[in-house]
């Protein structure tokens, strides 16, 4: 994996900083702080440009795939899938049923995370079985190959870098496939923000758009905003929202309680789960959000992306993506190799954490706004309470 390290002008005064990526970072905060300062703050431009070197070349060697346990996962993960599939779909007691469906919502989110490191080309590699199934599991998740790889592949070219919606980035109901990612703009543009644009804002920024994500970001942003937008995906968004049409219609009409058992209950525990995941790990106290030449790939690969602590068997459900950090460090290790990368180079070992405790998740749903003077994001009531400061 080749990753171009950009430099950026330096405005931090130097701070007590890791020497290379061979130091141990000193941003391990177990719930994050968000004015903690990074391991980097006070580098020069050509020190950053090392720092980045140096920590891609320490991550190489955890790109090497174990073909036989990436089959291993799959086959498992499938077999999982398909046994929570039939027990909720099986006409028997419902609270059994709603168990299985709950279960088979978790174990769609691990799959999707297969889906996602095959798209990265971390695991199964010119495999033709492989990107046949993955491209029709993509397409009936409403995440059609083509738009998910677009979207994301946007978003690790340019994650975490500030761009706002006043440059041609207007915050619609949810995200837009060349962004994937939250809409999120700075304290200065809200400030400067009508009550309409306000309004889409906290929309596209309210818990509901997580909750539903399966509605919000597969539906509407990734195939409806594309069907209308985006003439070369057309095809492929039509034929994920006309398939997953037809099967909710006859689900409806012949087997309703298959509709939601099997269909419904699985989509929002699996979309609410995977999106919130996706939002916390770059939507939490600690992150920054740099513009222009002050942002740079590996550091805010490393330092802008979250850790999110997790018990066995939800890291499992997960697919480790909890190790956000090191796959934004290189996109390219698989999935299973991720803990072992984290414990392997010191800068990677002590991220920012954050969890799945409610406390955790308050702590990362009510930051709302990037406040650029601060270096931090703040919450709506904090802007206000800026404001009346301000006079």
């Amino acid at each position: 994996m080749s990753v171009e390290v950009k430099n950026r002008r330096t405005h931090t005064p130097p701070r007590p900083r890791a020497e290379g990526v061979s130091a141990t970072p000193s941003v391990a905060h177990p719930r994050g702080d968000s004015k903690e300062p990074w391991p980097t703050d006070g580098m020069s431009p050509e020190e950053l440009s090392r720092f980045g070197k140096e920590l891609i070349r320490q991550t190489l060697p955890f790109t090497r795939e174990n073909r036989r346990l990436s089959w291993w996962h799959f086959c498992s993960t499938l077999a999982v899938v398909a046994v929570f599939a039939v027990g909720a779909a099986m006409p028997w007691w419902w609270p059994l049923r709603l168990m299985f469906s709950l279960l088979l919502g978790l174990a769609l989110v691990r799959m999707f995370v297969l889906y996602h490191d095959y798209m990265h080309g971390a695991i199964l590699r010119g495999s033709t079985f492989a990107d046949l199934f993955f491209k029709g599991f993509g397409i009936l998740l409403l995440a059609p190959p083509t738009l998910w790889k677009q979207s994301h592949d946007y978003h690790h070219g340019h994650s975490c870098q500030y761009v706002g919606a006043e440059h041609r980035r207007l915050p619609l109901l949810s995200t837009h496939t060349d962004l994937g990612t939250f809409p999120l703009i700075s304290t200065r543009e809200y400030a400067r923000a009508g009550k309409w644009k306000r309004l889409r804002y906290r929309i596209a920024r309210h818990p509901l758009m997580i909750l539903l994500g399966s509605q919000t970001i597969f539906v509407f942003s990734i195939c409806l905003v594309s069907l209308i937008t985006q003439p070369r995906h057309r095809p492929w968004a039509l034929l994920a929202l006309v398939l997953n049409l037809a099967a909710a219609v006859a689900l409806a009409v012949y087997a309703p309680d298959v509709l939601l058992f099997s269909l419904l209950i699985p989509s929002l525990v699996g979309s609410a789960l995977g999106t919130y995941m996706f939002y916390c790990q770059h939507n939490f106290p600690g992150v920054r959000y740099p513009a222009g030449d002050e942002w740079d790939y590996m550091e805010t690969a490393a330092y802008s992306s979250s850790y999110m602590r997790t018990g066995p068997i939800m890291a499992w459900f997960t697919a480790n993506i909890g190790y956000h950090h090191v796959h934004h460090a290189n996109s390219g290790i698989p999935f299973y190799r991720l803990p072992e990368a984290m414990q392997a180079i010191p800068a990677l070992r002590s991220p920012i954490t954050t969890s799945l405790h409610p406390r955790d998740i308050h702590r990362c749903l009510r930051l709302k706004l990037w406040d650029a003077e601060s270096k931090r994001m703040i919450s709506f009531r904090e802007f206000h309470q800026q404001q009346g400061s301000h006079g």
